[in-house]
């Protein structure tokens, strides 16, 4: 697969140094790659074999606040005495799902090494072929290591599980069950781990333990995150399984518009106002047809969110001010289904109806003149480093 191709050849590009793993009592050579800061070690503790260690991923936790998902990595071990020393962290998940934003909560003198931050490739169709995603996959391609020597030990436990860092996200779909969350995140070692990883060549996951001054070789095994193994060690590799759910919902927030009122409850400012980052907006049966006006302030939209409506005729919104949304930097906004008339006219030119500095996709949507705005002003207006996309059947009107 071309795709698959191409996300080996960057992993190939950033493990630079393959560490062989010629110990004492080992029988095969295996094509991992460590870090740069591994050394090349050619003896065990003589006392014990190589331990196995298991990683997964537990825990989940959202954050309202910062509208983040975070998972404990943990670690198990079947011989006691063992520190990790570091690892590959390589996984997959549904990119219209989830999106990283980081490794942090670093335990015992562990932390980020190179790549830092950790490479993040996408491909559309890795994610069904592969894991029988709804989606695309994104792979990530990371590595931890104990970069503090002096730090108190951390020895894996053999009985319970040892945390050492987390891994956060924001949520990405619009339209994810909030009650009953259970995003497939997918460790890269394959049901046999002799195999490796899932790509053509890759070691996938790879853990060292602490020897001396130096590392020395462990045996890895994963425990999926709500995702199993099926079929013969083939593609799909398996699939998702809804296994540890959580809650991702944020108290009361009513995120349905009822009115055309420009404030107040049932009101569509109310509802932005009272959504998180990802939420979607909707309107009530009852809003068919109907004109909102904004007359008190502009519409400033400083989180990722979709205005969706499905309703016939079209809900519209138009202004009496000069201008109507302003789209905050890196911020994602979609509107689906709806007629935008401008406001009046924006100082500087910048947008009757939309001044965009972040990302507005409109799907089936039309934005038309105010009557009220003089020719040659812009109805919307893209500053730079903004993103606008139009989707299905759109119109736009010509000021």
């Amino acid at each position: 697969m071309a795709t698959l191709t191409s996300l080996r050849e960057i992993v190939d590009r950033i493990d630079v140094f393959g560490v062989v793993r010629g110990f004492s009592g080992i029988q095969q050579l295996r094509n991992t790659c460590l870090f740069l800061s591994f050394s090349l070690v050619l003896g065990l503790n003589p006392l014990s074999a190589d331990p196995n260690l298991t990683v997964r991923f537990s825990n989940p936790q959202f954050n309202c606040t910062t509208a983040e998902y975070c998972l404990d990595v943990e670690f198990q071990s079947d011989q006691a005495g063992y520190e990790l020393f570091g690892m590959n962290v390589r996984f997959f998940y549904d990119d219209v799902i989830l999106e990283l934003v980081d490794f942090r909560g670093f335990l015992g003198g562990y932390g980020a090494i190179a790549p830092n931050p950790p490479g993040n490739t996408y491909s559309a169709t890795a994610g069904p072929s592969l894991f029988n995603f709804g989606g695309g996959a994104d792979y990530i391609n990371g590595a931890v290591q104990k970069t503090n020597s002096n730090a108190p030990a951390i020895f894996i436990s053999t009985s319970g599980w040892t945390k050492l860092f987390q891994v956060c996200f924001v949520v990405d779909d619009p339209n994810a069950d909030e009650n009953n969350f259970c995003p497939p995140v997918v460790w890269d070692l394959e049901a046999n781990p002799a195999n490796g990883g899932f790509l053509p060549g890759g070691a996938g996951v790879v853990m060292t333990v602490v020897n001396g001054s130096g590392s020395a070789n462990a045996l890895e095994h994963v425990s999926q995150y709500n995702w199993q193994y099926i079929g013969n060690g083939s593609a799909p590799y398996g699939q998702p399984v809804s296994q540890t759910c959580s809650s991702i919902a944020c108290g009361t927030c009513n995120l349905l518009v009822s009115n055309i009122l420009d404030s107040g409850p049932g009101s569509f400012r109310d509802a932005l106002t009272c959504a998180g980052n990802g939420d979607t907006i909707k309107f009530a049966s009852n809003m068919a047809g109907a004109t909102i006006t904004i007359n008190s302030a502009r519409i400033l939209i400083n989180k990722n969110v979709y205005i969706r409506s499905t309703l016939t005729p079209k809900v519209k919104f138009t202004s009496t001010l000069a201008g109507l949304f302003e789209i905050a930097v890196n911020k994602t906004v979609e509107f689906k289904d709806i007629d935008i008339t401008s406001g009046l006219t924006m100082a500087n030119n910048d947008g009757a109806a939309f001044k965009n500095e972040g990302i507005l996709r409109l799907i089936n949507c039309g934005v038309y003149k105010n009557t009220a705005l003089p020719t040659g002003q812009y109805l919307i207006r893209n500053k730079p480093g903004s993103q606008f996309s139009l989707y299905g059947s759109c119109f736009i009107e010509i000021p």
